[in-house]
């Protein structure tokens, strides 16, 4: 706690004598009475659950139906049958171990937890495929089902169902109450989920519960969405949901760290605003969102996006690039990671900018998140073993400096557990451009040998300095052995 205060204390004498922090928006110590962390342990300290995963995803199929308006959208057994092969067949091999519901579609059970996810048909009286039943398909080809889902969330269709390790408390009662709930942010916005309020009685348990039912079901990661509506119901500049406030929100993450322990969870947090710093995220979360959704992808969305431009909640960046310098500051070994969303390889132009969108999430020590269904020379990208070689190190790297327009964001550096260094140098201008590296700056010197990780080929020894031409939008990725 003293520490806390203290730290409070020169982020206050900071902004008084600089009156601007633009690379610390989110610094606001003052937030919080109380240090919200006393008592808990990062997720990733926990053995096994510090690297960031390999999966495929959902989200471009139903992403797709959800432009097209083409309602309710699905995924059938069918098409999970066609996913697990195309993974099995293509990623397995490569160390992508998952596939992972998205929203879009229902997400519906009984007792306030999801048991069933997607119609079978697109019709909303079809039957909904059983999530033992996409479990036992997975299992089959040896792969694990991670699922889009949340503590703060309720799914039923009895309302009375009572919550695990109460004495009758219901489901329904965890709902909002506008005759006992008057302290919401926003009371005439209308709920976009079933919101847990995490101050009524059963609360907590419900949130053991939710842990407790996918360890049960065999998921050991959960994606957990729309925190910033939970929070303030802020999107952007737009108010959206009624929003249930700090205390509630810095509860219900509390359970989260306390029970994904216990229960083994991998857990992800999207959309969170990251206030002070990421103070309780950083507790909370194995992984955190740190960019706007991808949508339909592109350079643009990867690099170009409101480039430069910081805001103090969510989406603190609105291209992946930002938000992987602007977070380097959270993320290590044995720290959170960064997630910069999913990759729709086949949106890039040409090869340099999908070497580029793949190798920074790896610098970063981020997840590769694989959507659609690429084929052939888009395939590639994700079969790169010696760059899918940092994920299984638990590689983490960082920037030469945070800076979102000039080359010291763009060259980044880490050390791999044997001892060999990684270096990435990128390019995010129009047009080629010299990126050099002085290794005395990241503490190396004398002779190292140089391999390039997207050539596979070794390219000789270097002494005191890297130094090349990379194309625009395009990156060079090169392992440093000691000579």
């Amino acid at each position: 706690m003293k520490k806390y205060l203290f730290a409070s204390m020169a982020f206050l004498l900071l902004t008084a004598s600089c009156n601007s922090n633009t690379w610390d928006v989110t610094n606001d110590l003052s937030i919080d009475a109380t240090d919200p962390t006393i008592g808990l342990t990062p997720l990733a300290q926990q053995p096994g659950m510090d690297k960031a995963p390999l999966y495929w995803s959902l989200y471009g199929a139903l992403r797709q139906q959800e432009k097209e308006g083409s309602f309710p959208n699905i995924f059938t057994e069918d098409d999970w049958d066609k996913a697990i092969d195309y993974v099995a067949t293509n990623l397995k091999p490569y160390g992508y171990d998952m596939l992972v519901t998205d929203g879009f579609a229902s997400m519906s059970g009984d007792d306030g937890y999801m048991t069933r996810y997607s119609r079978t048909q697109k019709d909303e009286n079809s039957p909904e495929v059983p999530l033992t039943t996409i479990v036992a398909k997975l299992k089959a080809k040896g792969l694990k089902l991670g699922v889009y889902d949340s503590p703060f969330w309720l799914h039923y269709t009895n309302p009375n169902a009572i919550i695990p390790g109460t004495d009758g408390i219901t489901v329904a009662s965890l709902r909002y109450d506008p005759k006992k709930d008057t302290d919401v942010l926003h009371p005439n916005k209308n709920d976009q989920f079933g919101w847990v309020l995490t101050d009524h009685p059963g609360a907590e348990q419900y949130f053991e519960g939710f842990f407790k039912h996918y360890s049960d079901l065999g998921v050991k990661f959960i994606r957990m969405d729309f925190l910033s509506w939970y929070e303030d119901g802020m999107n952007y500049t737009d108010q959206i949901d009624r929003g249930y406030g700090r205390e509630r929100y810095v509860k219900g993450l509390q359970w989260i760290n306390k029970y994904a322990q216990k229960y083994g969870i991998y857990v992800s947090l999207v959309m969170p605003h990251l206030k002070n710093n990421a103070l309780l995220e950083q507790y909370a979360g194995n992984m955190v969102r740190i960019d706007a959704d991808v949508l339909e992808g592109s350079w643009y969305r990867f690099s170009e996006n409101n480039r430069g431009s910081l805001r103090g909640g969510w989406p603190n960046s609105e291209n992946a690039f930002d938000g992987f310098i602007n977070w380097s500051k959270i993320s290590g070994r044995k720290k959170v990671r960064l997630d910069g969303d999913f990759i729709r390889i086949e949106s890039f132009a040409n090869d340099d900018e999908k070497m580029s969108a793949v190798s920074l999430p790896l610098m970063a020590g981020g997840p590769i998140s694989v959507t659609d269904m690429p084929t052939g020379n888009n395939l590639k990208f994700f079969q790169n073993e010696e760059l899918l070689a940092l994920q299984k190190d638990g590689f983490v790297g960082q920037p030469l400096e945070r800076n979102f327009w000039n080359a010291n964001g763009e060259i980044w550096y880490g050390q791999m557990s044997d001892g060999s260094w990684i270096i990435g140098l990128f390019n995010r201008e129009q047009t080629p451009a010299t990126r050099s590296l002085e290794l005395q700056k990241i503490g190396l010197n004398s002779n190292w040998s140089v391999r390039d990780l997207w050539k596979h080929a070794d390219e000789g020894v270097i002494n005191g300095k890297v130094e090349v031409i990379v194309p625009a939008h395009g990156c060079k990725i090169i392992k440093l052995t000691k000579k």
